[in-house]
């Protein structure tokens, strides 16, 4: 029986499934790897961000999709801080010192930067084989003492494969889609641009991003299959960041995903930190399901974190749900800074 609906699944996706596959990021936690969903929070963090991560989606189901990532980004000062601050502050100047606790320096250390950043993802789900590479670059701006405005763009190289064999349909001679995918080699290669901003405070972010802005097909030797091309999908990311009291933090965040004649994907979640060393979250999104998370820090520069998915759709009869797990490595972080943005 799960083999039938796994089988019934990838025929219905046969036609749509590598239009969407760079867009189609499944990762509950994907605010630990950002850059897929918008370049411009590239070199948003204070070190060197170096994750690794792995998904089981639908565990259980023969073929489910899997994947893996493999990414860091970091960023290059074009200023230096606002070191005369310390050294103009009086005692007696009390409003002067406040502002100082107030604004911590955000604008300062945010500001006037340039974030460096790449990826590479390996997706599998079933017969369908997704690799692609990204580079990313993104210019940080300050606007006031707590205000960063941020642009970025990323360019990268997608390759889809798909292997028929072992794959049957009722009328096989039939099926015109079907026929197209057993003529010719089925593989296709992509170069596609996401372009994306970010104006983000020590307290919100507001992002919007388009993926897929432009997508360029590379010549394959099957027509059908190599001039499928990537759908624009257009993401708007929001979040806060509440200090309920020192060393607690409590960030809600959405995330929204619009393509053309598909329904608006709209991903909320909301996650709690205790002083750096434990955090805790909840997922919500009514086109995939329910998720928890959890995470801990291992030492001072490494941290485990652990997420799993339950389907609200008919699929859950056939899976006990998705595993996945993320490894993050802070580089170079001298001042031991928390991560802004998860």
């Amino acid at each position: 029986m799960i083999k039938k609906i796994h089988i019934v699944l990838i025929i219905a996706w046969l036609p749509a499934h590598l239009a969407i596959a760079q867009t189609d990021y499944r990762y509950t936690q994907f605010l630990q790897n950002p850059l897929p969903v918008n370049p411009a929070f590239t070199g948003i963090e204070d070190f060197v961000d170096l994750k690794i991560g792995y998904r089981a989606q639908w565990a259980g189901l023969e073929g489910a999709p899997t994947s893996m990532f493999l990414s860091t980004n970091l960023a290059f000062k074009l200023s230096s801080g606002n070191d005369y601050k310390d050294r103009g502050i009086r005692l007696f100047e009390a409003n002067a010192y406040n502002e100082k606790e107030t604004d911590d320096e955000f604008g300062f250390r945010k500001g006037k930067r340039q974030g460096f950043g790449m990826y590479l993802m390996q997706n599998q789900d079933g017969q369908f084989t997704n690799l692609n590479g990204y580079l990313s670059y993104a210019y940080h701006l300050r606007i006031t003492n707590q205000l960063i405005w941020s642009v970025g763009a990323g360019v990268g190289y997608e390759f889809n494969k798909f292997d028929p064999s072992g794959l049957t349909v009722n009328n096989p001679a039939n099926d015109p889609t079907y026929q197209a995918y057993l003529n010719g080699d089925s593989r296709k290669s992509n170069i596609n641009i996401n372009v994306g901003t970010v104006i983000y405070h020590r307290q919100f972010w507001l992002g919007y991003s388009a993926i897929n802005a432009g997508s360029f097909n590379l010549v394959g030797s099957n027509a059908f299959y190599s001039e499928q091309t990537n759908v624009l999908t257009h993401s708007v990311q929001i979040g806060f960041r509440y200090r309920w009291r020192y060393g607690y933090w409590i960030t809600p965040s959405l995330l929204m995903r619009m393509q053309a004649n598909r329904p608006m994907e709209m991903i909320g979640a909301v996650r709690v930190r205790l002083q750096e060393y434990f955090w805790a979250g909840l997922q919500y999104s009514y086109l995939r399901g329910v998720s928890l998370s959890v995470g801990a820090l291992i030492n001072k520069l490494v941290s485990f974190n652990y997420a799993y998915e339950f389907p609200t759709s008919q699929i859950n009869r056939a899976t006990l749900g998705s595993h996945e797990i993320i490894l993050a490595i802070r580089l170079h972080n001298h001042n031991y800074s928390r991560a802004y943005l998860w």
